[in-house]
């Protein structure tokens, strides 16, 4: 059996034991998969996006002649949680937005013990500071590289741009060196995550950033994250309606979500 991430399954136990009974009863109330994102509404009224790596899911399924009979809508969160495991990547889409969504509910009910920042994640970087950055954050390069000209960029498909811009391959040379990690939160979906923790362990801060990555931050903290910084969804129906119609992050920013930031032992 192949190995599946450790961390998924620290933060669906962590959930597990948060939630309680609830774990079992609460239902995904309505699922949508749409270019960029797969979007979930629980039977709570929470929401939680999470990335749609669209083009390698439509190939696994026509690989794997895949045929799916059952709805993601009305499957249990405990169930849905455990998708975020899978390697079909629609499935693991859905059920890290479950896992988003069920975070919401920890964050509501236990507003005293989240911190929430308005930090930016640019603003944390030292001057001349080695910056590697997992996933392509367009709108953050030109930021960086007002603060230092030491930015590689990890992208499965690397294009010319105006940083330089390696395979994800590159990350096992890359990593070890860098003194600062921005991970887009689409690596809880391919799973990658484990190890580009396990290469970055030298780096003064690895932050977990995008909508993908609003999820509670314990499990990801005990493995060395030092900032989770994610989306709140406000408003679930209009998430869904806009994911469905294939809008992106300054969609939902704009329409139903707000940005927030949670700093390990800084709160």
């Amino acid at each position: 059996m192949s190995k599946k991430s450790q961390v998924l399954e620290d933060i669906i136990a962590f959930l597990k034991e948060k939630l309680g009974r609830r774990f079992e009863d609460i239902v995904l109330e309505d699922v949508r998969v749409g270019l960029l994102y797969a979007g979930v509404k629980l039977s709570t009224g929470h929401g939680g996006v999470a990335y749609t790596f669209m083009e390698e899911a439509v190939a696994y399924t026509r690989a794997r002649c895949i045929e799916r009979r059952t709805f993601f809508s009305g499957m249990k969160l405990s169930e849905a949680s455990r998708l975020a495991l899978s390697w079909d990547l629609i499935e693991a889409s859905v059920g890290v937005a479950a896992l988003n969504a069920a975070s919401q509910i920890v964050f509501d009910e236990q507003p005293e013990k989240y911190e929430f920042s308005k930090v930016d994640v640019v603003d944390m970087i030292g001057e001349n500071e080695y910056v590697v950055m997992i996933g392509y954050f367009a709108p953050l390069v030109p930021r960086i590289l007002q603060k230092t000209k030491k930015l590689v960029v990890i992208e499965r498909k690397p294009a010319p741009g105006d940083v330089e811009i390696l395979p994800d391959f590159a990350s096992e040379r890359i990593l070890p060196d860098a003194d600062f990690v921005i991970i887009s939160g689409s690596t809880l979906v391919n799973k990658t995550i484990d190890r580009i923790l396990e290469l970055s362990t030298s780096a003064r801060e690895r932050v977990l950033l995008g909508p993908t990555a609003s999820v509670v931050p314990e499990p990801l903290f005990k493995r060395g994250v030092t900032a989770v910084m994610g989306v709140r969804i406000k408003d679930a129906n209009k998430m869904l309606r806009i994911v469905s119609e294939g809008g992106g992050t300054r969609w939902l920013l704009a329409e139903c979500a707000e940005k927030f930031a949670i700093l390990k032992g800084r709160s």
